[in-house]
């Protein structure tokens, strides 16, 4: 399966599950390398990735990504999944990617798909992804964690974003240079 050769790849860097739903399907979540970073050969393993998709939700069949989603810090780390993955998607796949350091929500074409980018501050990507769907959590009551992937990936098809079309160009000429908060224990 295609997870399997992500997971083998060390293409998760953490994992808050991974696993088959009951259609034979594989789901993750956690936080997923777009690129590696340099192998540092002092320390004797990889520095810290240099992309990276974090609060990643991704569903896949054995050959191709059925749904991508999480939030990049920057737009300039889009290209990088572009180039890296945009050949493992399914024709239908639209990915949904929050980022922190957008002007504005946009609809990008690329690799032959549109990219649906949302303009994201703050929040956990699951929570907004299950309010653009309109899944609410009943919806997903007495499901595996797996399932409830499923479903939103389910809930997702047929959805029109009202977002402006742009090119990738535009959108990264636009960035800001806002920063995600940090919050949580001081």
């Amino acid at each position: 399966m295609l997870l399997d050769t992500y997971k083998a790849d060390e293409r998760f860097w953490i994992t808050t599950f991974f696993g088959t739903t009951s259609a034979g399907l594989q789901a993750f979540r956690g936080d997923f390398v777009v690129k590696a970073g340099e192998l540092n050969p002092t320390a004797g393993k990889r520095n810290p990735p240099e992309a990276l998709l974090k609060q990643a939700v991704v569903l896949a069949d054995a050959a191709a990504i059925k749904l991508i989603a999480g939030n990049f810090a920057s737009v300039d780390e889009l290209p990088e999944l572009i180039a890296g993955f945009a050949k493992d998607m399914d024709a239908d796949c639209m990915p949904v990617l929050f980022i922190d350091n957008l002007a504005g929500d946009a609809v990008v074409e690329q690799a032959g798909r549109r990219w649906l980018l949302i303009q994201h501050r703050e929040g956990i990507v699951w929570n907004e992804l299950m309010e653009l769907f309109y899944v609410e959590k009943s919806d997903l009551k007495g499901q595996s964690a797996e399932d409830k992937v499923a479903t939103v990936y389910q809930a997702s098809q047929g959805y029109a974003p009202k977002a402006p079309v742009k090119t990738l160009d535009e959108v990264i000429a636009t960035k800001t240079d806002v920063v995600r908060e940090a919050w949580g224990a001081v």
